[in-house]
């Protein structure tokens, strides 16, 4: 029997009172709720976190279920989206996930603006939940393909200097630049400079501009449209802070407190520093001295209702004077003593009214699971609770206080780690050290001896150190995404700090005091009733059938589903009483387009089919912008001009697509172009595209095909169907606002046609989202939109619900004497991604990979979760001479 049924147990042999009554029942609730809205967390393990436009994102899911990081079989579909610097999603792919598991990768367009993006991934259940708690990962990306330009800007006074220079450091004077700066989604100030002889542009802010994003833009060299995003300054002359917090949420007079500090930097990251805390008589009552990441804590005792003064020396030398927040003489507070290797201590405090000998509770719960319960009466200033840690699981948890009627009076977090909670993880090489083009064979064990299951599941990668910014090991990792950031809002600076090598339990302690954390309102309703998201079981297509030209509902409607890649595979379903039907647990690849088709009873298709596009999160403000960089071209220079020269070697191959030079098109005010057809369906408005093709220049045409072929600039067709020459990609055709296959262009009879306009350029294809990654062809018939009004189809719908990522194959060069999978010149950044290793029985596993060609030292690192929920992480490295 565990601890939480025994103590129901002894509450439930306690006298027959009300107060048994009531923690009865809110344990009742808590525990019910927890059973109907388990809380889903996800990690996604990124083979790095620095990119450059052209390479791939490949990444690992890891959906896990509860505080014990099970693996989940809850949902069944996982999202993970690409967020650029201006805050908007560029990509999304939608993941399956089997038993909590789940691969995916992202291409990066040689378009993309240089700067700090973000990695989110989530499932549709966690949606119930506050978005802060997604995974989300900062990872910066440079542009050495498109781009070309290194930026290096500064600050004097309140003039903003932006420097612009080209891979080779020669500047780029006299270029015409246009800059827009955006604050709360308003531009507050908008121009036009040129650079100087020495590549400079200056440009002065005022107040109204502290914090805004600068954009700027201008063609280089190759005369190629660039893009450039900056974060402005928050203030001019700005100052380190310091934030004071009480243990349990008060500063109580008598008695003993913790004094947990913060002190910040003004870019939001933590600064070592040491607080004294001053009486009024400016005696010292306490010291207070912080960690690098600017948190530390310490007991203080206040014997009088007098302010007490704080005098904060940081690390810089600077000084801040402030006070403590207000002393009050009623209430609680607590002190949680958590370095016990076998129970955790809290000690409660309380002011003498509130000593009034009533009952008070003590639960230790995690977001509805209630791990211990215990009661004591409130008699005496200090009450001292023990729970035996043997009890509760690693992970963080909520220490709740309540009174006697149940109301919530102390709250506090506090982080376990046991090491049972850590899977056992070893690898080895054969070597340390290895010559170029080299096979390099990883051996891999989970679990002890001693355990009855051994297996687990794996992801490696493989990076050259040399080639990524900043310092991997501090960067976040399955430990910190599981263990802290899945349960805390906000920004924490350096996540793997606190998993680099030892667990640092004090140090998570500083952050606990000193930031929020995750938890369940007990007095809310904890209401079980179905929630907004449910959890995925594959995609669904739903929708309701309605009376002709009306609103009201057509029940009981016979629907069909239709796939237009084989129209002999279809479903059929029939509508409710309220016209609703739904198509779920579909599992079929992106792109696919569907015709829905809805009869009545007598085989007649006069009814209205309405289907509601899918919705996303908002994006929203980012939680780690802090870590957003300005200047990544000029961060990353060496990886840039690095992957220059590889991209160069694989387009020499025929491995990769040359890059292709955008003309440069500027979106202005004025009234758009005549030439398209005043009826188009482009979400630009009509004419705003790269190319314009009107129905004069379709006259002579026998189809449509034979129009367009050769005649688009940069567009190639490939049996009928257009094609971009950026990437080979199929292009998506539009008709009068409707997406079509581009193979049913050879049905259009180009003498109805009004116009053609071609959407390549970022600038246009962007408002189309995914639909615009390879370009877009938009077609308007000469009835366009004023036929569409004239004639609705009756009974027919088509639709082109997301469907799911298809994975690529990373890339894996083999130097053997007999191979064919060579590279001639081998500059690989990620040298090695196995994202599918399962050890076996004994717990062994391995993978291999090959050397690249330049020297240097290979960070080997390896994720996972075994069957029982343990966590593991191991890092190799070896050199390469």
């Amino acid at each position: 029997m565990n601890l939480k049924k025994l103590q129901l147990l002894c509450l439930l042999c306690l006298p027959f009172t009300i107060f048994a009554q009531d923690v009865q029942s809110l344990l009742a609730k808590i525990n019910s709720y927890h059973d109907h809205r388990p809380i889903e967390k996800l990690y996604v393990h990124l083979d790095k976190h620095t990119y450059t436009a052209g390479e791939t994102i490949w990444f690992k899911l890891y959906d896990v279920v509860g505080v014990e990081n099970l693996l989940s079989n809850l949902s069944n579909i996982a999202y993970v989206d690409l967020i650029d610097p201006k805050g908007d999603k560029i990509q999304s792919v939608k993941i399956p996930v089997s038993s909590g598991l789940g691969i995916g990768d992202i291409s990066l367009r040689d378009t993309l603006i240089e700067g700090t993006y973000r990695v989110r991934g989530y499932t549709n259940w966690m949606r119930n939940d506050s978005s802060m708690y997604f995974f989300d990962q900062p990872v910066n990306i440079s542009n050495g393909r498109s781009d070309n330009v290194i930026t290096s800007s500064t600050v004097e006074g309140n003039q903003y200097i932006i420097r612009l220079e080209d891979l080779n450091k020669k500047a780029l004077e006299k270029v015409t630049v246009r800059y827009s700066m955006e604050k709360n989604g308003k531009v507050v100030k908008r121009g036009k400079v040129t650079s100087d002889e020495n590549g400079e542009i200056i440009l002065p802010f005022q107040e109204e501009q502290f914090g805004a994003r600068l954009s700027i833009s201008f063609d280089n060299a190759n005369k190629n449209s660039v893009e450039k995003i900056f974060k402005l300054p928050a203030g001019i002359a700005q100052k380190n802070s310091v934030q004071f917090f009480a243990e349990g949420g008060n500063f109580l007079l008598g008695g003993l407190n913790n004094l947990a500090v913060k002190s910040l930097r003004p870019d939001g990251k933590g600064i070592k520093s040491k607080t004294l805390i001053l009486t009024e008589k400016s005696d010292t009552a306490a010291m207070v001295e912080t960690n690098e990441l600017g948190m530390g804590a310490s007991m203080l005792y206040i014997d009088h209702e007098g302010p007490l003064r704080t005098k904060t020396t940081f690390d810089d030398g600077t000084i801040v004077e402030s006070e403590l927040p207000k002393v009050v003489a009623s209430g609680y507070n607590m002190v949680v003593n958590n370095a016990g290797a076998t129970k955790l201590f809290a000690q409660v405090n309380l002011t003498e009214d509130k000593r009034t000998n009533q009952d008070i509770y003590f639960l230790v719960q995690y977001l509805g699971r209630v791990y211990y319960v215990s009661k004591q009466k409130a008699s005496k200033r200090e009450i001292a609770f023990v729970a035996q840690k043997a009890d509760l699981p690693s992970g963080i948890l909520t220490i709740t206080i309540l009174d006697h009627n149940m109301v919530p009076v102390v709250e506090r977090p506090v982080f376990l780690y046991k090491e049972e909670s850590r899977l056992p993880l070893s690898g080895q090489t054969e070597g340390s050290v290895y010559g170029a083009r080299k096979k390099v064979t990883v051996q891999l064990e989970t679990g002890k001896a001693t355990d009855t299951v051994r297996n687990a599941a794996l992801s490696a990668s493989v990076v050259d150190l040399s080639t990524v910014g900043g310092m991997p090991n501090l960067m976040g990792n399955i430990y910190s995404s599981l263990f802290l950031q899945a349960d805390i809002k906000g920004y924490i600076e350096k996540p793997g700090f606190y998993f680099d090598g030892e667990v640092k339990v004090k140090d998570i302690d500083y952050l606990l005091l000193t930031q929020g954390w995750r938890k369940i309102d007990v007095q809310g309703s904890l209401d079980t009733a179905a929630p907004a998201f449910a959890p995925e079981k594959g995609i669904t297509i739903a929708g309701q059938t309605r009376k002709l030209g009306r609103k009201a509902p057509f029940p009981n409607a016979k629907v069909t589903l239709v796939s237009t890649k084989n129209f002999m595979d279809f479903i059929d379903t029939t509508s409710n009483e309220n016209g609703d039907f739904v198509f779920d647990e579909l599992f079929f690849p992106d792109s696919v387009k569907f015709l829905v088709t809805a009869k009545d009873t007598k085989g007649k298709n006069n009814i209205d089919i309405v289907v509601p596009g899918e919705t996303a999160p908002i994006v929203g403000a980012n939680r780690n912008s802090p870590d957003e960089l300005n200047n990544v071209n000029q961060f990353l220079a060496a990886d840039l001009t690095r992957s220059k020269q590889y991209f160069a070697g694989l387009e020499s191959q025929g491995l990769m697509e040359k890059s292709i030079a955008i003309e440069s098109v500027t979106v202005t005010a004025r009234a758009p172009r005549k030439k398209a057809s005043e009826n188009s369906s482009n979400l630009n408005g009509p004419g705003n595209a790269d190319q314009v093709i009107t129905a004069e220049e379709l006259e002579t045409c026998a189809t449509l095909e034979m129009c367009l072929q050769g005649r688009l600039m940069g567009v190639m067709f490939q049996n009928g169907v257009p094609h971009t020459t950026r990437g080979g990609g199929e292009m998506q055709v539009v008709l009068d606002g409707m997406y079509i296959e581009g193979d049913q262009l050879s049905m259009i009879n180009p003498v109805d046609v009004q116009s053609v306009e071609v959407l390549r350029n970022a600038s246009y294809t962007a408002i189309y989202g995914m639909h615009g990654g390879n370009g877009l062809i938009i077609i308007t018939s000469k009835t366009g939109k004023d036929a569409m009004r004239n004639y609705v189809p009756k009974g027919i719908l088509t639709v082109q619900p997301k469907g799911l990522h298809l994975n690529k194959t990373f890339y894996k060069p083999v130097y053997e004497v007999d191979s064919d999978k060579k590279l001639n010149q081998d500059l690989r950044s990620t040298i090695h991604w196995e994202p599918n290793i399962i050890t076996d029985q004994a717990g062994n596993g391995k993978f291999d990979f090959y050397t690249a060609d330049r020297p240097g030292k290979y960070l080997i690192t390896v994720e996972g979760i075994d069957f029982m929920g343990r966590v593991g992480r191991k890092t190799i490295e070896i050199e390469v001479k």
